[in-house]
């Protein structure tokens, strides 16, 4: 009879120095995160889970420095392991919490089923409320610019359209321009090139009068050589031909 009360009064004894020590360890990592200092509430949280790894405060708590150091998808693991507690207010603040940490991940559809469910365990939760109606908000929000943006992007393309059509009718404009600017400096030349010609055939008529000209002169002076050269001579003499 006496062992077993002494081993009753040891288990007792143990349980209350383990709980104290658990205890301890919690809260040291409550100051830590009160402090902001994260990753050593992280270590003491930690050290609370080596003498209890199912314990759901110490999972809820590392779940919380977790999120405040934005490290989303392993607070999002705490959490849930932090659901194995048999507690509605427990389980209720965790399912807020998962929502926040949803939110934050822009996924807002998980985000509005966690707010939802912790209003079901505590309904009179204002900031669960406001949360949820945040989320929802949000969501109507993208929803309608995802609308918006087929209507925006339609109306873009119209516009670029608008402008390549633009810009292809003045490249058309430009483009008959230079071509009108071509055909009219082309028939410039062309009549430039046909009073050259014309002035070209006068020329060469003229040369052709001048030339015949010469030429006629020329066969005049031969002819008289040609006469002096050929006039009688008297027999019997021999007489030097001169020219007269």
């Amino acid at each position: 009879m006496l062992n077993k009360i002494l081993i009753i009064v040891f288990l007792v004894s143990y349980n209350i120095v383990f709980a104290q020590s658990l205890r301890t360890k919690i809260n040291d990592g409550n100051d830590k995160y009160g402090e902001e200092q994260y990753e050593e509430a992280l270590n003491s949280y930690q050290d609370a889970l080596i003498d209890d790894p199912q314990n759901a405060i110490a999972h809820f708590n590392r779940g919380d420095a977790l999120y405040k150091m934005e490290k989303y998808d392993q607070a999002l693991e705490e959490y849930q392991k932090a659901l194995s507690a048999k507690d509605i207010n427990m389980e209720a603040k965790t399912h807020y919490n998962i929502g926040n940490t949803y939110f934050k991940q822009d996924k807002l559809q998980e985000s509005i089923e966690s707010y939802i469910t912790s209003l079901n365990l505590k309904p009179d939760d204002n900031d669960a409320k406001y949360n949820l109606e945040l989320a929802r908000a949000k969501l109507k929000e993208l929803a309608d610019k995802q609308q918006q943006q087929p209507q925006q992007n339609q109306q873009q393309q119209q516009g670029e359209q608008q402008k390549e059509s633009g810009k292809d009718e003045e490249s058309e404009k430009e483009n008959q321009q230079q071509q009108e600017q071509q055909q009219g400096e082309q028939q410039n030349e062309e009549q430039q090139e046909e009073q050259q010609g014309q002035q070209l055939e006068e020329d060469k008529d003229q040369m052709s009068k001048e030339d015949a000209e010469r030429i006629l002169e020329a066969l005049k002076n031969d002819e008289q050589d040609n006469q002096k050269l050929r006039k009688p001579k008297k027999g019997g003499r021999r007489s030097v031909a001169k020219d007269w």
